[in-house]
């Protein structure tokens, strides 16, 4: 047992050492997902909530998206509960991974709150491959 645990810590210390992008988040379950498919476009709203737990300080929030064509400058963030307690300081697009965001969220809870992301999809591509990642408590 003390050789496998010994076996992952040098692997994740090594993934580190090589700069290798290491999300130490979960996935959160969506609650609920809302569609509004415009046929004579070919466009699809998404709405989707989760619940996320947020510490008091910065949250970084990863959403991303594969094999799906989502347009990115669609991408909305709400807070449907503790919104007066919770607010987006930036949206990220990091140049080596197009089909991703980060949030920075500043939170003065240490507690669970209902967000809401919108975007736009195209064409018939949803799948559930639409992970969001943030920092559970």
């Amino acid at each position: 047992m003390k050789t496998i645990c010994m076996v992952f810590l040098v692997s994740v210390l090594g993934s580190l050492a090589l700069g290798r992008n290491v999300d130490l988040s979960t996935v959160p379950k969506r609650d609920t997902v809302q569609l509004t498919i415009y046929n004579s476009e070919d466009l699809t709203l998404v709405k989707e909530t989760r619940t996320v737990t947020f510490k008091k300080g910065v949250n970084p929030l990863q959403f991303s998206w594969a094999n799906t064509l989502i347009d990115p400058s669609s991408v909305e963030l709400k807070f449907l509960t503790q919104a007066d307690k919770l607010d987006v300081l930036d949206t990220t697009f990091p140049h080596d991974k197009p089909q991703m965001l980060y949030w920075n969220v500043q939170s003065e809870i240490d507690g669970e709150a209902t967000i809401q992301i919108t975007y736009f999809t195209s064409g018939d591509q949803l799948g559930g491959r639409l992970p969001l990642h943030g920092r559970q408590g």
